[in-house]
């Protein structure tokens, strides 16, 4: 049997063994190595000792289409740069070629610094100089370490790789996904050969100066004269040993340089200094000051001419991922994207108007310049409001991305206003670069869609008042609107249409921050992967990082009725719980003979969200009228035609990110709109900084297209709610329609409005003693304690029909001038401790009086309060009230006793407190510090427990709480209703103290313990 048969044979074997268990790694290592190593050596020695019939036969075999040496001098002449076109494939975007191009310098060896030389041998091939081309224990080691994961790679000296990088073709240099093959084989020992033969020829001199000059080095760098000055800016000559040592590993793993991943390559430098140490080339302290010699990078730029960089430049990375970097760059191949350059250029040139009129000027001339170069979507920007025109909003950036969502090809990536600008980074892509930015309120779908996936329904009411959320860390959570103001109760579409801050954290705190983590996993965001105790309840307002092209996506998955559309991700890059599926940027990869690599036809589906649940969340985001309080009529989000559009706007704190992520069936655009380094802008929200972009974007996209409303899925139910609560209606509410998915419809009824009987003449409640005639039904708005003081806040003529708290006392049993009667305490009053009785007990022949009381309104056991008296009493004290032991609504009756033993009564109710309040200050944390700026402030959190409440009186007074209150300290707030906490601002440095007194309805009140606090500057 022939050396080639004896190969293929063990081929075949290793086959058909590949899944058997428990088959020894050992015994294939030993299988392959001995094989590749046999042939091998058969070959040299036949060179060496005389051909022998099998030797030459396996000789002939390999070297049959090996080429002569000499072609590695022209190698680097016959490649062909790979092209990129947008999707009509008649507009060439990008041009992939070697940044260096036509001003090349090739570097001879003795222009090369010998710590470079040495960092290479010693990283790469430290048998460089004495090997014959390859490394047979090499080949050895890096056998068995393939044959474990099923590929045939490494092991390679310098001189294989230098074959392998300048004359094999580039198809043939990796082994495929399916494991090795024969061809994979065969290719090694080619290579082997020709290194052999190159060896031969060449001196190892000539060899290590052609693979140091035809190496890439990452970051479009070919050759080690280009790398130097990519990097660093400088001529190879004057590399120093740090920087020669961070360039030698490179080639291995070309991403793993100072640029893309500088802490990988920082590390792979110390193993490169390492390995010089052991070769002997340096000392161990010359290893460790170049390990700590900080680099000098030089600044990255492209260096050709491109359109839409940001998006050429995505799509190379992808097909760098799919084909390898030396195809890219060297193989010819035409790719076709998903990008509409028309669209990308007018998204881009509207951008840049928008921020430019946003930082003054003439805003008419801005504009009409604009549309005058060719920027035809200009003319759709929505106008600036006065107060905006002139003024600097301080903005420099803006992304767009835009999406069809049927597909979810990629129409337009813009990831800076001018990719060549530097003053606003402009090369760093928005869209997708870094951790990402804040999304602000336009996170809040997600939030919503968690709970209305849980049977939640869109009619939910949420009460936007002042809110103190607790949290796991003690401190509580008090959001704010970003209009400073409260809105009452709120429907769930309303408060999201409005985007409404404190109904939105409610709706996070119900819905559970694990649940909407995951719903935004699954319907595309990528980011939001710190773990479950990092994020609090401000996720729902953008507490979290995003990427504008995952925001696109997701938004997309609403688009279409709760599917997703583009490619699927590669299993081995799949995360459990994220998304399968990536939006497509790529149509169609040929070779340069027009063979196709790669086609994108039909896109894969996955179904996120129900149709029903994505249906709901497309009415309640594309309905006008509900977000006209929030955002006003004709706002930027309103398409023209009353094209059905369906987008959320979101603003960070102070200002430093302004979003807006919108779609039709047909297209999803994302905009964001702020600085590059995150520097605040200047009162510019979602609203008015990315809408109008937003705006004027999807207009343009729009042209003649059809209008195309959100489908309806069959099932779902429309029911008449109370407007107010989202509850059945009663007769007293007033009614709205809403949507609902079967099941999750309303079934209690309102209790917001409820009907009461109410004196006319008084506006008190009637009792069991007013005048008929004089009780009317009323119907009064009854809202639980905590929405009290958002009714107080209200304007007269604006405040709802709110029930009283008082009862009709005019017609009641006693009266002051009456004969009998009792005075004090007033009907319905708190009472506590012993309390005297005042009244009347008088009258012709009057014989004595009594005084009584008894559990209940209507009590069935009676009690005497002291004994029969017989002198008449006229306005003064009956009997004195020890309430000790007695809790809850008591009657009290006084009762005068003729001779003739007639009864004359008056009786009122009263009702008994002798508990205490228990207050509780639990926010600030003793001990904390707080610092000093604009806006900064201290929540004062009170908990308070007790049947009824009076008020709440929050104090502070400067120093350590060991210090005495001033004797006339006054409260700086009090609070009637719950919650309990005001906002004190930071002020004076040092040591601050607080506490609280609570105050029952009875009198009773307790005092908090005092809590300490440290305020400093912001320079200390």
């Amino acid at each position: 049997m022939t050396p080639i048969r004896i190969v293929r044979h063990v081929v075949l074997q290793r086959r058909q063994r590949r899944r058997i268990e428990g088959s020894s790694g050992l015994h294939q290592f030993l299988r392959i190595v001995g094989v590749v190593m046999l042939v091998v050596m058969l070959v040299i020695v036949g060179m060496f000792a005389g051909s022998v019939s099998a030797v030459a036969s396996a000789y002939n075999y390999f070297t049959r289409d090996l080429p002569e040496p000499q072609e590695i001098e022209a190698a680097e002449e016959n490649f062909e740069t790979s092209k990129i076109y947008d999707r009509t494939g008649q507009t060439l975007l990008y041009e992939v070629i070697d940044p260096i191009g036509g001003d090349r310098t090739w570097a001879s060896l003795d222009q090369m610094p010998e710590s470079l030389i040495c960092a290479t041998v010693a990283s790469e091939d430290k048998a460089f100089w004495t090997n014959p081309g390859f490394d047979p224990r090499g080949i050895g080691r890096a056998m068995w370490a393939n044959v474990q994961g099923q590929q045939i790679q490494g092991g390679s000296s310098i001189t294989q790789q230098l074959i392998k990088n300048i004359v094999i073709e580039p198809e043939q240099r990796y082994v495929s996904a399916e494991g090795p093959e024969w061809e994979d084989y065969e290719r090694k020992i080619t290579e082997i050969l020709l290194s052999y033969r190159i060896t031969q020829k060449y001196s190892k001199e000539q060899i290590l100066e052609w693979y140091l000059n035809t190496n890439h080095y990452g970051s479009l760098a070919y050759g080690i004269e280009a790398a130097t000055r990519v990097y660093f800016a400088k001529s190879v000559s004057e590399l120093t040993l740090s920087e020669a040592a961070t360039l030698a590993p490179i080639p291995q793993f070309p991403r793993m340089n100072p640029f893309d991943n500088p802490e990988e390559a920082r590390k792979r430098q110390g193993l490169v200094l390492d390995a010089m140490v052991r070769a002997g080339c340096i000392t161990s302290e010359e290893a460790v000051a170049a390990k700590y010699e900080p680099w000098k990078l030089a600044k990255f730029t492209e260096r050709f001419d491109i359109k839409a960089p940001h998006f050429s430049i995505y799509v190379r990375k992808q097909l760098e991922e799919m084909f390898g970097y030396d195809r890219v760059y060297r193989g010819g191949l035409r790719v076709y994207t998903t990008l509409d350059l028309a669209l990308q250029e007018q998204a881009q040139c509207v951008a840049q108007t928008h921020v430019r009129r946003l930082s003054g000027g003439d805003e008419a001339a801005i504009i009409q310049q604009a549309i005058d170069g060719g920027c035809e979507a200009a003319q759709y920007l929505p106008p600036l409001r006065a107060q905006d025109v002139g003024r600097d909003h301080e903005v420099g950036n803006a992304g767009v991305m835009v999406i069809r969502p049927p597909t979810g090809e990629i129409m337009a990536m813009l990831g800076s206003l001018d990719y060549w600008d530097d003053s606003i980074d402009g090369q760093f892509n928005v869209t997708i670069d870094g951790e990402g930015r804040q999304p602000g309120s336009s996170f809040k779908p997600f939030t919503y869609l968690t709970l209305l996936a849980q049977g939640n329904n869109a009619a939910h009411m949420f009460l936007d008042v002042r809110t103190a959320f607790p949290q796991s860390s003690g401190a509580p959570y008090v959001p704010e609107n970003y209009d400073r103001k409260y809105h009452g109760p709120q429907r769930m579409r309303l408060a999201l249409a409005r985007s409404y801050n404190i109904p939105a954290v409610a709706a996070l705190h119900l819905a559970g921050i694990d649940n909407v983590i995951r719903t935004s996993h699954s319907m595309g965001i990528n980011t939001l992967n710190r773990g479950l105790d990092y994020y609090g309840l401000s996720l729902t307002l953008g507490g979290g990082e995003v990427h504008l092209l995952d925001m696109t996506y997701a938004f997309s998955v609403l688009a279409n009725n709760g599917r997703m559309y583009g490619e699927e991700i590669p299993a081995g890059q799949k995360r459990t719980g994220f998304r399968e599926l990536d939006p497509v940027a790529i149509l169609r990869v040929e070779d340069r003979n027009g063979k196709i690599l790669y086609q994108y036809s039909e896109p894969e589906g996955r179904e996120i969200l129900s149709h029903q649940l994505a249906y709901l969340m497309n009415s309640i985001l594309s309905d006008r009228q509900a977000r006209w309080a929030g955002m006003g009529l004709n706002n930027a989000l309103e398409l023209s035609n009353e094209r059905p559009a369906a987008a959320k706007t979101g603003t960070t704190n102070n200002f430093r990110d302004a979003w807006t992520v919108g779609y039709t069936p047909q297209i999803a655009t994302g905009v964001w709109v702020g600085n590059t380094d995150n520097s605040e802008m200047k009162d510019l929200p979602g609203l008015r900084g990315a809408a109008p972009i937003w705006h004027a974007v999807m207009e343009y996209a729009h042209q003649g297209l059809d209008i195309v409303p959100f489908t309806r899925p069959d099932g779902l139910v429309d029911r008449h709610v109370c407007a107010v609560s989202g509850k059945l209606p009663t007769e007293h509410c007033p009614t709205v329609s809403e949507i609902f998915i079967p099941g999750t419809e309303p079934t209690e009824r309102c209790d917001i409005h409820q009907a009461f009987m109410v004196n006319r003449e008084t506006g008190r409640l009637c009792t069991v003693h007013t005048p008929p005639e004089l009780c009317e039904e009323r119907v009064f708005e009854v809202y639980p304690p905590e929405a009290d003081d958002w009714i107080a806040s209200l304007p007269e003529e604006s405040r709802p029909s709110v029930l009283p708290t008082d009862y009709d006392t005019v017609y009641g049993p006693s009266r002051s001038d009456a004969e009998v009667a009792i005075i004090s305490p007033a009907p319905y009053s708190y009472i506590r401790g012993t309390v005297p009785i005042t009244g009347n007990a008088r009258g012709g022949d009057f014989n004595f009086y009594r005084v009584v009381y008894g559990r209940g309104l209507n009590p069935t056991e009676w009690f005497q309060i002291g004994p029969d008296r017989g002198e008449q009493i006229h306005h003064g004290v009956l009997e004195f009230f020890d309430t000790t032991g007695l809790d809850g609504l008591y009657s009290l009756r006084v009762s005068v006793v003729d001779h003739a033993m007639n009864l004359r009564e008056a009786t009122i109710q009263v009702t008994v407190d002798n508990i205490t309040p228990t207050v509780d200050l639990t926010h600030p944390i003793d001990g904390s510090e707080h610092q000093i700026r604009p806006g900064a402030w201290v929540n004062v959190n009170a908990e308070v427990q007790d049947y009824s409440i009076d008020r709440v009186e929050f104090y502070h007074y400067p120093g350590p709480k060991e210090n005495e209150a001033p004797p006339d300290l006054q409260p700086f707030a009090v609070r009637t209703v719950a919650p309990f906490n005001v906002n004190w601002p930071t002020q004076g440095g040092g040591q601050h103290t607080f506490y609280v007194i609570a105050v029952d309805e009875a009198g009773n009140a307790a005092t908090s313990e005092r809590v300490s606090i440290y305020v400093v500057s912001r320079q200390e």
